[in-house]
């Protein structure tokens, strides 16, 4: 039997590549790269929050201000899902990500040169807008090269870069800002961001694979349209799951710093050690997750059982994680029930991911996580501000713990009974017969 032949993805030609290629998925190279890509993003995107301590009293922007001002990264970058949904589907994700990665570093380096509130306003909203293909292209390119027993590990992988990116930026910013202040800080951090795109276009990205290919087959060429997705059941149980997982995580990145020094009057030295190993403890919930949850289905357990275990899971340990540093009797159990928030926060990262990619499929992936991200991500516009007002009227960090605590009792029945199993969506209009009539069940 002959073998058809691959290209590039860059070519734009759509091939296939061969059956042991499929099964092996994607190479550790390219699931090193994509993650590395995401350590970076966020690694720039906490870098306001690691600089706040001591921009916030040299620039006199108070508790309120400031959680503006750490609110407005997500205000452009939310807000650009859904477009980066379609751009990341239409384009090829060679140049969606350089240039994506090139805009946001070139922003991040340009906020050092700020002068004030509304300069550092518009500059994080620059950076949000660059960093918004960042899900969006990763999405599409692992539903179409990863398989089922594959996903879990590549987005364990990338979300434990997601989440050691803080930990490399709060370590290095937080030692560079107590040795030169806070202008270095975003020099660096957007200095070094650039190299990435140096090995990114040295590497040969694969060509559409057979799964994606017999996909497309089965369908017409066009994603479903926004309409149909908007009224998924699935797609909101997902989405508002994914809200609710953002909401303590995106607390920890933009308001750990400040707590750490105000409230828990560590020096700025001890915040860069100790504000560093929290999130490593994100990163091990998302390895743990992504590689079990892995090694059950290839052994032939349920999928949605499987993954939904570790969703359900994480959101109640999120949640009691949450509600104890809310009620601990000092500051040092206050820290330790906030590294546990960050391990189970690291538990769901995968999940939702790859529960998403599942859900859409290589047709829709893109336009979905962009979808998806928005939704989630307006967590991340709410939990600075909400944190920020909260400790200004109350002068204590504890009574802004105790929202999301309740928030994931939402998110539990989300993930949960609302989602149902999670299987590919039949796109009603889209999907086809192989006789090429309509489709014997829709979602």
């Amino acid at each position: 039997m002959a073998q058809s032949m691959t290209v590039g993805e860059d070519s734009g030609i759509t091939g296939a590549t061969t059956a042991p290629a499929a099964r092996r998925g994607l190479s550790p190279w390219l699931v090193a790269m994509l993650a590395l890509a995401m350590f970076i993003n966020f690694a720039d995107r906490g870098s306001l929050a690691v600089a706040a301590p001591l921009l916030g009293r040299q620039l006199a922007i108070g508790p309120a201000a400031m959680g503006i001002l750490l609110s407005s990264f997500f205000w452009t970058y939310s807000l650009a899902q859904p477009l980066a949904g379609m751009v990341a589907q239409r384009w090829p994700i060679r140049w969606v990500m350089a240039g994506g990665l090139l805009a946001w570093s070139l922003a991040t380096m340009l906020c050092g040169l700020a002068g004030g509130f509304y300069s550092l306003l518009l500059l994080r909203m620059l950076v949000g807008l660059g960093e918004s293909v960042i899900y969006p292209a990763n999405a599409r390119f692992l539903a179409e090269h990863a398989p089922a027993h594959q996903s879990g590990q590549a987005n364990g992988v990338i979300s434990a870069a997601m989440f050691a990116g803080p930990v490399a930026g709060t370590l290095v910013g937080g030692l560079v800002l107590a040795q030169y202040g806070w202008r270095p800080v975003f020099v660096v951090l957007g200095g070094v961001s650039l190299l990435w795109l140096l090995p990114w276009f040295a590497t040969t990205l694969p060509a559409p694979s057979p799964r994606a290919g017999a996909h497309a087959a089965a369908t017409t060429d066009a994603p479903p349209g926004w309409i149909e997705m908007l009224t998924n059941r699935r797609f909101w149980a997902v989405s508002i799951g994914h809200f609710c997982y953002c909401y303590p995580a995106y607390l920890l990145l933009t308001w750990l710093p400040s707590f750490l020094v105000n409230a828990q009057h560590y020096s700025l030295s001890q915040l860069a050690w100790i504000g560093a190993a929290i999130p490593l403890c994100s990163a091990a919930g998302c390895v743990i997750s992504g590689t079990l949850s892995d090694r059950g289905i290839a052994a032939g357990r349920d999928e949605t059982a499987m993954r939904k275990r570790f969703m359900v899971g994480g959101m109640a340990a999120t949640g009691l994680s949450m509600l104890a540093a809310t009620f601990a009797p000092d500051g040092a159990v206050v820290v330790v029930c906030l590294a546990s928030t960050a391990f189970s926060c690291g538990i769901m990262s995968p999940m939702s991911f790859t529960a998403a990619q599942k859900l859409a499929g290589p047709l829709a992936a893109g336009r979905w996580m962009g979808l998806q991200n928005m939704i989630g991500n307006l967590a991340g516009i709410a939990a600075p501000i909400i944190t920020g007002l909260v400790v200004a009227q109350t002068g204590s960090y504890r009574m802004a713990f105790l929202i999301p605590a309740v928030m994931c009792l939402g998110g539990m029945a989300a993930w949960g009974p609302w989602m149902g199993p999670i299987t590919p969506v039949a796109w009603r209009g889209h999907r086809r017969s192989a006789g090429g009539g309509p489709a014997t069940t829709v979602d």
